[in-house]
């Protein structure tokens, strides 16, 4: 039998969890990391930090970096942006 503690410190756990089963969803393309860089612009100075935020975000999930730098970023999202027109 559990005890309250241990209830709240699973439910905190498995709410960490989901939060990040769904940003690993949202990763999983390009929108959706052009998507959490807009809603991360507001909260910032800058772009560059904005992008700056997402990468690192993107980081603690993956292991990895999703964008080598900002222009990389950049050139990847002008490519989709203008593909789209």
């Amino acid at each position: 039998m559990t005890n309250q503690v241990e209830e709240n410190a699973l439910r905190i756990y498995i709410e960490k969890i989901e939060k990040e089963n769904e940003l690993l969803r949202k990763f999983a393309s390009v929108k959706g990391f052009y998507d959490e860089y807009f809603a991360e612009l507001p909260k910032v100075s800058s772009n560059k930090e904005a992008f700056d935020n997402v990468n690192e975000l993107y980081y603690s999930l993956h292991g990895k970096y999703k964008y080598s730098d900002y222009n990389a970023f950049k050139r990847i999202t002008n490519y989709y942006n203008n593909k789209s027109k």
